[in-house]
């Protein structure tokens, strides 16, 4: 353990001192990130994978065991060193020169396949119900989401100073600590050096920062976590090596599945970027950068500590993550704002029943094939009464014009499977839709039935286009062969009842 603590206190000197060095190379090849007043150089992963390496050759000088290991690790690897230096490449070509997102993901995607030919790949995957071959297809293309997932997730969250660098501090300490645990001394030697130098580097990335990571440090650090993690898992258990970094990487995680969710909800390119993320929101929502990034800190930290739990795998440890989850998703949606999450909600609790919503969808077209059946007045009375009283709107007024609109008019209200001929004032607490039509074999009374519905009830689940395409030409094609409704005594200005009143506040 001594060993790990100076090679972590190492590589954060080795940071602290190589970020200013970084940031001159940066300034002086152009990565400069201009959107920012004065201009911010963007070479942040040159500090960290240059403290990283030197740390770790510096020890191998003096300590036998450090030596053998990185001796070790030019075999065990190979594969994820090139992958590396492939994907730091990439980043520093998009620091410098803003490259496209597809050319970029092609690369990577090519990274993650042949790291899959290379054997850096997940064979299997622990589920409640036990462990599950993945199989060459499924195991492929598992690999390539993971690598390259991981490897933007991470590079999504670097939007506001210190937010990607605390973030991969913590879990690169959950993926050395699972290490330590399952025996594993190189995976935690280069994720302790690499912990070190991002701290080190974070010195200068805090608000106000004075570099920041860019592409060649966030690509870097999610490549790195994502590959080590899948080497890990040839090691031991697949679902201890993958499920503890992506447990502790829940936040950049979760933020760019949401993003690609909402994105796609939308109808927008889900590789389309944009000021809507987790980071972007709390500082929406007033706070300042630093106390912005402490929030995410603390995510962080707790979802660092509870990958701890599946280093023993069970429906437990399962249990507490998805709670954290879904308190952290109930949280963007709920406080953050993240609009297409109540949506995508509000769509789901309309699937749990859409059984009854489609009851009377088709209730609607029973009623419309009735009405063309009818003859008399009271016989399309029976029917909008028969119906109405299954809907879910509160009251069902008709509105009949002697001779046009503009004329003296008459208003009912269908109640108790009738009409009671009433004036009916429009209250303030409810909303309607409404459906003109002719009434009257001589075409010249128009009327006029509108559907109620009081705010604060739940969603309508009524498919409203319903009412105006298949049921109001029903009803006017009805009332075109019937005459106009009998006239009655006027009411004396008595109380009126709601429909609403006469039945349970709300079925649905």
């Amino acid at each position: 353990m001594r060993t790990y603590l100076v090679t972590f206190g190492l590589a954060a000197v080795m940071g602290v001192f190589l970020t200013p060095v970084a940031g001159s190379i940066g300034r002086r090849l152009g990565a400069l990130d201009r959107t920012v007043e004065p201009p911010v150089p963007r070479f942040g992963g040159l500090a960290i994978a240059a403290a990283a390496a030197l740390a770790l050759v510096l020890l191998a000088l003096i300590f036998d065991p450090v030596r053998s290991l990185l001796g070790y690790s030019r075999i065990e690897l190979e594969a994820v060193y090139i992958g590396g230096a492939v994907i730091f490449a990439l980043g520093v070509l998009d620091d410098l020169h803003a490259l496209k997102a597809t050319p970029k993901l092609l690369a990577e995607v090519a990274v993650a396949a042949g790291l899959y030919a290379a054997g850096v790949r997940a064979s299997t995957v622990w589920l409640p119900f036990g462990i599950v071959e993945l199989g060459h297809v499924v195991g492929l293309l598992f690999t390539i989401v993971w690598i390259v997932g991981i490897t933007n997730a991470f590079n999504l969250l670097d939007g506001i100073d210190g937010a990607a660098a605390g973030a991969a501090i913590f879990a690169l300490l959950a993926v050395f600590a699972a290490a330590i645990q399952l025996g594993n001394p190189l995976v935690a030697l280069l994720t302790v050096a690499l912990a070190g130098a991002t701290l080190g580097f974070l010195r200068w990335n805090f608000a106000p920062a004075r570099i920041f990571l860019g592409d060649s440090g966030s690509l870097f650090l999610g490549f790195v976590l994502a590959t080590l993690a899948l080497r890990g898992a040839t090691k031991g258990p697949t679902i201890v090596a993958i499920a503890i970094p992506i447990v502790a990487f829940a936040l950049p995680v979760t933020d760019t599945v949401i993003s690609m969710l909402r994105r796609a909800l939308r109808g927008a390119p889900v590789m389309t970027g944009d000021r809507e993320h987790f980071h972007h929101r709390l500082l929406a929502m007033g706070l300042t950068t630093r106390q912005a990034v402490a929030l995410l800190y603390v995510v962080s930290a707790a979802f660092a500590l509870a990958s701890m739990l599946f280093l023993n795998p069970n429906l437990r440890s399962l249990a507490v993550f998805l709670t954290m989850l879904g308190v952290l998703v109930w949280f963007a949606e709920r406080h953050l704002k993240v609009f297409e999450l109540s949506e995508l909600g509000r769509i789901a609790r309309r699937g749990f029943v859409q059984t009854r919503a489609i009851s009377f969808n088709v209730d609607v077209r029973k009623a419309a094939t009735e009405l063309d059946r009818t003859g008399t007045w009271d016989e399309i009375v029976a029917v909008l009464a028969w119906l109405f009283d299954r809907s879910e709107f509160d009251a069902v007024r008709l509105v009949v014009y002697d001779g046009g609109p503009g004329k003296p008019r008459r208003e009912f209200l269908l109640e108790a499977g009738g009409l009671r001929e009433q004036a009916v004032a429009p209250s303030a607490d409810e909303w309607g839709v409404h459906l003109p039509f002719q009434l009257g074999t001589g075409g010249g009374v128009r009327g006029e039935l509108a559907a109620f519905r009081r705010y604060g009830r739940r969603p309508l689940l009524t498919d409203v286009n319903l009412l105006v395409e298949v049921l109001r030409p029903a009803l006017a094609e009805a009332a075109e062969r019937v005459a106009p409704p009998p006239r009655g005594p006027a009411t004396d200005g008595a109380p009126r009842r709601r429909a609403s009143d006469a039945r349970p506040p709300d079925r649905y």
